[in-house]
């Protein structure tokens, strides 16, 4: 038996690259099995790390209606890829999402609520998704993909008329909702929410026009001091007749850049 001993032999544990470890013993090998699969860690490094992404979504409600806004840019990094992505997505005629954040997960809850649209019509029952359904169903999803450690990251903005209201309701990846008259997600919230608040609280309810134009100069200031915003948008405007999309493009004016000093 002492002959079998030997002190300059290594005797600590040893790790391998795929996170089972072994510890070697002169007379047993013993491997204990890692906690997730190989595949279950890239879907979860994939989840929590987004690739390409959506900058800030403006909404906010009129005389008679809901008025959303956001560009078309899809962010791959500081990359600006993608140049034509639709962020706004009409559920029926009275119920709109505008998506902001990760955009494959956008994508997902876009397939997931046009799948539960298609099934009301097949049930035929009369059913339709309003906006206050879809923001309950909305925050359900939310909530439970955080309970499975699988987030969806992005925030939801659901939006349109319930009982010839204007409804206007946020949802953000962690299920947490609330309802407010404006909301603005991504760094418009730091941007531009301090000064339209200021607008909506002191004025009397604007009308249509007028909201189209509010939203134009939240849209050109998020264009200014937004390095992920891009110059062309989309605007969805959604009332009791119906919903109506425009497509517009900033103008900007750099002249000002002379009169600014120590930004280098």
């Amino acid at each position: 038996m002492l002959n079998e001993f030997n002190p300059c032999r290594p005797c600590w544990d040893t790790i391998n690259d795929k996170d089972d470890f072994n510890i070697n013993h002169s007379y047993k090998n013993y491997t204990i099995s890692p906690l997730e699969t190989k595949v279950e860690r890239n879907i979860r490094t994939r989840t929590v790390t987004p690739v390409v992404t959506g900058s800030s979504v403006a909404a906010f409600t009129f005389n008679g209606g809901v008025i959303l806004a956001a560009d078309v840019l899809g962010s791959y990094g500081s990359l600006a890829k993608y140049r034509n992505i639709s962020r706004i997505h009409q559920v029926n005629d009275r119920t709109v999402l505008g998506l902001g954040g990760d955009l494959s997960d956008a994508d997902y809850i876009k397939e997931a609520i046009d799948t539960k649209v298609e099934q009301d019509i097949i049930e035929e029952d009369g059913s339709k998704m309003t906006p206050l359904a879809l923001y309950a169903w909305s925050t359900r999803l939310m909530y439970y993909r955080r309970t499975q450690l699988n987030p969806l990251l992005t925030n939801v903005i659901v939006a349109g008329m319930e009982n010839n209201e204007p409804f206007l309701g946020r949802v953000n990846d962690k299920g947490s909702a609330y309802k407010e008259f404006l909301i603005i997600t991504g760094i418009g919230t730091h941007l531009a929410q301090g000064w339209i608040r200021t607008i909506l609280e002191t004025s009397s309810q604007i009308n249509k026009q007028q909201a189209e134009q509010l939203m134009d100069r939240i849209i050109k200031q998020l264009y200014y001091r937004d390095c992920r915003a891009f110059a062309r948008y989309q605007v969805c405007i959604v009332t009791n007749d119906n919903v109506e999309f425009k497509v517009k493009e900033v103008q900007p004016d750099w002249s000002l850049a002379s009169s600014l000093r120590n930004t280098e």
